[in-house]
Order: structure tokens, then sequence, then C-alpha cells
């Protein structure tokens, strides 16, 4: 089975070599097999080579957001920076490595729910302190709502907040920890993005899939 038929033999060769021992390191740590892998780097290496830069080596970031955007549905440039950020463990990244982008589909397309609970928690951290705060809490949904009527969104945002501390602190100290939202998201999953999106949607998670991993299964 030819990964790509824009690629002549030669060329599929070489790309499978480079980065075999990279694939059988993320088979390990991803929810890929070893196919999957060799496809979600393709589309990696090709991005690369899109750039028309002979020395490129990463996918940058607007790359990324374009990938984000018509890929996975996720417009809000700095939303996407806040995902791909917390991947990569920083807050402030250029580009993103072939190792982290197929992280990064194994988790959005498909994470356990443990996956995806500390994934949320970090990409809430927009402080980087390893505690969701008030006004982390402020700041992430004003960026959930349509801004009009400013006053009464403001409002609207602080009753809001303190009812999600209410159901998110379980330890009651005012500030939510990584263990306070685990212990609180798999009492109620369906508070997992109660801070604005993180994660694409099972539309695009299938669009995605449908259009470049089944076709594993059909060989």
């Amino acid at each position: 089975m030819s990964l790509d038929l824009t690629m002549d033999a030669g060329e599929e060769m070489r790309f499978l070599n480079r980065i075999n021992r990279l694939v059988r390191r993320l088979a390990r740590k991803t929810h890929f097999t070893v196919r999957e892998l060799e496809i979600c780097l393709l589309i990696y290496h090709k991005l690369v080579k899109d750039q028309n830069d002979p020395q490129a080596r990463f996918v940058s970031t607007h790359q990324l957001n374009m990938v984000f955007d018509t890929v996975l549905g996720i417009s809000d440039q700095v939303v996407a920076g806040r995902i791909y950020g917390a991947l990569e463990g920083t807050t402030v990244t250029s580009h993103i490595t072939m190792g982290t982008w197929a992280r990064m589909l194994s988790l959005l397309l498909r994470g356990t729910l443990g996956e995806k609970i500390d994934h949320c928690f970090r990409v809430y951290d927009i402080s980087g302190h390893g505690k969701i705060r008030r006004e982390d809490m402020m700041v992430l949904l004003r960026g959930c709502f349509v801004k009009h009527a400013q006053e009464e969104v403001e409002e609207s945002i602080k009753d809001l907040v303190d009812i999600l501390i209410r159901r998110l602190d379980a330890d009651h100290d005012g500030e939510i920890s990584l263990e306070d939202f685990r212990v609180s998201i798999r009492k109620s999953p369906e508070l997992l993005e109660c801070l604005g999106q993180a994660l694409p949607d099972r539309v695009h998670v299938y669009a995605f899939s449908r259009t470049f991993l089944d076709r594993v299964k059909k060989f």
C-alpha cells in the first residue's frame, strides 16, 4: 500500500526510513497503529514541504492555525494557541514538532477521558501555576461571550464563575487544582469544556478520521 500517490517509491521509502524510530516510539505513547502514525506524520511532512522553504523543519503556528480552523473546527487562534501550547508544555511557541503533532492528534481524535481531563486543565491553566483561579476563569469565559451589552455580560460571567467554582472546587479552597478538576469532571463529564472549547467536536473528529485514517482499513 502506497502512503501517498504523489510520492514516488524512492521518496516514500526515504521518508519511512527517516521516521522509523520515531514511529516505534510513538506507537507506545499514542492510540494509533504504526500505519496510522505513518499517515499522520506524512501529513506533517507535506505541511512542512508546503512552506516552500528548503530549510524548514517544523510545521509553523500559522499552518497549525489553518489546520485547527479548517480541519478541526477550532477557529479562535487564541484557543488554538493554548491547545498546542499546552501540548508543548509552554505558552509561547513558534512551531510544533513532529512528535507533538502525533501526540496532539492522538489526544484530540482518540484520547481517553482521563487524557482529555488533564489536557483541558492545562489549556485552562492560563497563568501556568497549576491552579485555575477566579481571574483565570473570568478571562476564559469572556472569550466565550459575544461582545455586546458588556455590563450585562460581565455580570453573567461573574455569576457563571461562582457556579463553576462551587461545582469544580472539590477541596473548597477557592481555586481549582488538577485533582479538583479530575474529581469533578469524572462525576460530571458534561463539564469537561465548561471554560471554553479545548477539543474538536465529534463531527470534525469523524471527518478527519474518515478522510485520513480509515483508508488504512481498506488495505
